[in-house]
């Protein structure tokens, strides 16, 4: 394995569990039965942006549905794992190739981030009106409707935390040792 592999190895683990981390510890309750506010999207958007789209997927699909698992939301754990991948993946297609080459421009970044935090929302709505449906369908699309505002809310405060992040990460060099 070469040493690169290796390096990007240790630092995809390293974001999945930022994200497990940001995710667990800020969870709060929404309204939707085993559905919670949370700060790991930021974490995900983080990692597609230093580390490029396949590394966001991992971070967002492994650490987001392990801290699910651990948050008792077992029925919501697939589909996170799908919707949070896509989010990393969406982010760092906007994001990483800019990055990479030192052209960190504001409003790509802005972008991507708030791509990655509309392909949640959606994600999760149609998941939840679909999977909530499969009891009672107006049931389903009345709880997923309702989580759209905590959805949204989730979706821009960690797209603002994450491109913060992003633009500190990189002002201090720390893009320059990932490569």
């Amino acid at each position: 394995m070469k040493d690169n592999s290796l390096k990007k190895l240790v630092l995809n683990g390293l974001m999945i569990a930022l994200v497990i981390l940001a995710t667990y510890f800020t969870r709060i309750p929404t309204p939707l039965p085993g559905g919670y506010f949370n700060l790991g999207d930021s974490v995900i958007m983080l990692a597609a942006i230093l580390l490029g789209p396949v590394s966001g997927f991992a971070a967002g699909a492994v650490g987001s549905a392990a801290a699910d698992l651990m948050a008792g939301a077992f029925i919501f754990a697939p589909i996170t794992f799908i919707v949070k991948g896509l989010e990393g993946v969406t982010v760092g297609l906007f994001t990483y190739k800019m990055r990479k080459a030192g052209e960190l421009k504001h409003g790509r970044l802005i972008a991507g981030v708030l791509a990655g935090a509309a392909v949640m929302i959606l994600g999760y709505f149609l998941a939840e009106a679909f999977l909530l449906g499969l009891f009672n369908k107006a049931f389903g699309l009345t709880a997923a409707a309702a989580e759209i505002l905590f959805n949204g809310m989730q979706g821009i405060l960690s797209a603002v935390l994450g491109y913060a992040l992003a633009l500190v990460l990189t002002k201090v060099g720390i893009d320059k040792h990932i490569d």
